[in-house]
């Protein structure tokens, strides 16, 4: 299932995002496919952005995650 950010923009190469950059997946690349990724802006500390990283992270950490967004 394609989340919000997913719908805006097709995706991007990891090659082309900066460490900034969300790196959630956002396509089903198959072998030898190109793999494509968020791109969003990075929460501070984590790998993804706001909605990844509400995704990414449960339990324990989710609440950790939603005190640091706040």
């Amino acid at each position: 299932m394609l989340d919000r950010l997913t719908r805006l923009h097709e995706g991007f190469p990891l090659a082309d995002l900066s460490r900034h950059q969300c790196k959630w997946p956002v396509n089903r690349a198959q072998a030898g496919e190109l793999h494509l990724f968020c791109g969003e802006v990075v929460q501070s500390g984590h790998p993804y952005c706001e909605e990844h990283c509400r995704k990414a992270y449960t339990g324990k950490a989710e609440r950790f995650i939603d005190r640091s967004l706040k």
